[in-house]
């Protein structure tokens, strides 16, 4: 069942994702690429759903395990859920595991205690919600240089400049930044909450 759902999501996002390429250059938005990372110790967070404010889902990175440095690890990917416009806040629900969690065992009689044990302990689990905002959190001279460097890009080509945002879970709810990168690595600005060291 949860294969199914995760194809599911998977066209979806890829539906949403080729609708926002194909809207008129004019009309798009900055767009934006989206780390999902955990900053928790010793946890695994599984991240249920996610929708934003005008009710589309949004993707989901699925179960992060710990990163030393979560501004460098964790899982990215593009996000255009809402036609390449920046969002105006991401929802998500997600419960936090023990990690690592015991491996699925080869066995079928122990695999089936593992699997009880498994559903037991994810009914147990509470699910934490948190809305996080984007748009207000990324200053707008940002927005227009991603803007202008999308409009500046040739045909077919990748644009100079990008939005990356980072949506990154602790122990306190998640925290949120953003970086405008040019080209794969230079970090030319990047800004708002602080995260743990």
């Amino acid at each position: 069942m949860q294969k199914y759902l995760l194809q599911a999501i998977c066209f979806l996002a890829t539906i949403a994702l080729c609708t926002a390429c194909a809207a008129p250059h004019s009309q798009q938005g900055p767009g934006m690429i989206v780390t999902f990372s955990n900053g928790i110790k010793g946890k695994e967070v599984d991240v249920l759903r996610a929708r934003t404010a005008n009710g589309v889902f949004f993707p989901t990175p699925g179960s992060l395990g710990p990163d030393k440095n979560p501004m460098t690890g964790g899982k990215t990917m593009g996000a255009a859920p809402d036609g390449r416009e920046l969002l105006q806040w991401v929802e998500f629900e997600w419960q936090v595991w023990p990690y690592p969690y015991p491996d699925r065992p080869a066995d079928p009689v122990a695999r089936q205690v593992w699997s009880e044990g498994v559903h037991a302990l994810s009914r147990s689990l509470p699910i934490q919600t948190a809305r996080v905002a984007v748009r207000s959190r990324v200053p707008q001279d940002v927005i227009d240089e991603v803007l202008a460097s999308n409009r500046q890009r040739a045909p077919n080509a990748l644009p100079d400049k990008d939005l990356w945002v980072y949506f990154i879970w602790y122990e306190t709810g998640i925290k949120f930044r953003w970086r405008l990168l040019q080209g794969c690595c230079k970090m030319l600005r990047e800004g708002d909450d602080e995260l743990a060291p």
